[in-house]
């Protein structure tokens, strides 16, 4: 008898498996959550029975080899995504790798490579890409609704509460405001145009002496010479957006991250009247549609929508971004 659900495995007890994936699985009809890992059997064991989580593991080596458990969710922090991700590939078992899907565009390869010759799904976990009005963008841009487009402006700044304790501000462990929350606007930038950015100009600044950006700026210019401009902030309050300016009208989405927020088109010159449409675009929990399209490719085969080159690429603009803010200088995104 064909399998119906596909049996997870939480890799780390980090807050966006308990609060995001965990739901997200006692939504899914073919998903279940039933296993969780720690570097501490204590705190793995204590996580377990308070989100009445089946099994636990005091190592994460120890639930990579359960042979019971089909597919890994890595929640680790960033810098630890590609060790673990392929240590878990070649165990044969299937991974949906929380963004970004590595810190290098090597890393990604080495994910990828370790998939493919494991015969194993790997995704890069980005759920706005999910969300019906960033998708409507894209078909209305694509589909040359308000023309050419000159400019995007994509952002998502947010305020860092405790920053001693927050693993976004080491440097060792892959943070900075570009890495955590500018790899979104990016990624949406790119997404609403279907096309990827050749060139990019970066500023980096570290407000507090953290040895990370808590703010990055960026211009991403496309081979259609559109320019995207994009922001990212840990020090700031809370903004996710995106507005797409063309030669004949504008497309703003101004809550980019919710589920079900409106999509507002507006046609003409911006200085009489405007032809303006907000529709509204409700939606499922976009971590439930992550996984039940993940399920899916494990159960049936099917080719996932989202390949992991796509993360690559992804991951490819952010080390372009980094390199420019270095350097001081225009970078070539390059793969």
């Amino acid at each position: 008898m064909p399998k119906q659900f596909v049996h997870y495995g939480l890799l780390s007890t980090a807050k966006i498996g308990l609060n995001a994936h965990l739901p997200a699985a006692r939504e899914s009809a073919c998903s279940k959550i039933d296993s969780i890992s720690s570097r501490s059997a204590g705190t793995a064991k204590a996580v377990a029975d308070k989100h009445q989580i089946e099994r636990w593991y005091g190592s994460y080596e120890e639930q990579i080899a359960d042979p019971d458990t089909d597919a890994i969710i890595n929640t680790l922090p960033n810098s630890m995504h590609c060790e673990w991700t392929v240590k878990a590939l070649e165990a044969g078992k299937h991974v949906l790798c929380e963004k970004p899907l590595g810190v290098s565009v090597a890393e990604c390869r080495q994910m990828i490579d370790a998939a493919k010759a494991n015969n194993v799904v790997l995704i890069e976990g980005f759920t706005h890409r999910w969300n019906p009005h960033l998708r409507e963008a894209r078909r209305l841009v694509t589909g040359g609704a308000i023309g050419r487009i000159a400019t995007i402006d994509a952002s998502f700044s947010f305020k860092a509460v405790e920053p001693e304790q927050n693993i976004r501000f080491s440097p060792t462990l892959g943070g900075g405001s570009l890495w955590d929350t500018g790899c979104y606007a990016i990624y949406a930038a790119r997404f609403v145009m279907d096309a990827e950015p050749v060139v990019v100009r970066g500023t980096a600044v570290d407000h507090g002496a953290w040895g990370v950006d808590t703010t990055f700026a960026g211009i991403m210019e496309f081979e259609n010479n559109a320019i995207a401009t994009i922001t990212s902030s840990m020090d700031q309050p809370f903004r996710v957006q995106i507005c797409i300016n063309g030669s004949e009208g504008r497309i703003e989405v101004p809550r980019m991250f919710d589920d079900s927020g409106p999509i507002i088109v507006k046609m003409g010159d911006g200085r009489t009247k405007q032809d303006e449409r907000i529709t509204a675009t409700p939606a499922p929990y976009r971590f439930v549609s992550q996984l039940d399209e993940f399920s899916e490719c494990v159960l049936k085969g099917k080719a996932p929508e989202f390949h992991p080159e796509d993360g690559l690429r992804n991951t490819a603009v952010i080390s372009a971004f980094y390199a420019s803010a270095a350097s001081g200088r225009a970078t070539h995104v390059s793969l």
